[in-house]
């Protein structure tokens, strides 16, 4: 189950903490948590149940010290991009990562599953807790959102 989930589980950590080290650590005790209470394990659905379980380690870690905001850049791999686009990716990463900042926890945490991870729908669902419809409603409300803050700035 480690082997199959940690990346995705480090990559949805990652996403709402920003620091590398502390992502690890918060899907170290994800799965530690996973680990104690394999006697509730839901075989059905292994992926929600890690994320829920992802999910309240990362509600935990925030009760005791404040989210740390996403103002840093994400990397993107290009082939040979020139100093334009370069530059034009950055900002558009700024503005993005600024964007996506500013929405409620599970906006953030619906676009980074639905769009950074490419869950469908029903996986979204599942990791969350969620209904499918409420999946759809949270993410048009998201989009809706950092389009509204994208054409503002």
């Amino acid at each position: 189950m480690y082997n199959e989930y940690a990346d995705d589980i480090y990559r949805f950590l990652f996403v709402h903490v920003r620091d590398m080290e502390l992502a690890e650590d918060l899907t170290a005790d994800t799965f530690t948590k996973a680990w104690k209470n394999i006697d509730n394990y839901d075989f059905k659905h292994p992926r929600g149940w890690l994320y829920a379980i992802a999910r309240n380690t990362l509600t935990d870690h925030w009760r005791k010290k404040k989210a740390i905001p996403l103002d840093e850049e994400i990397e993107i791999a290009d082939d040979a991009p020139t100093q334009e686009e370069i530059m034009d990716k950055k900002l558009e990463q700024k503005r993005t990562v600024r964007a996506i900042s500013r929405l409620p926890e599970d906006m953030k945490s619906v676009v980074n599953l639905r769009f950074m991870q490419a869950y469908s729908v029903k996986e979204t669902a599942e990791a969350l807790g969620m209904s499918e419809s409420n999946v759809r409603v949270v993410q048009y409300r998201a989009l809706k959102k950092m389009k509204k803050d994208l054409s503002d700035e």
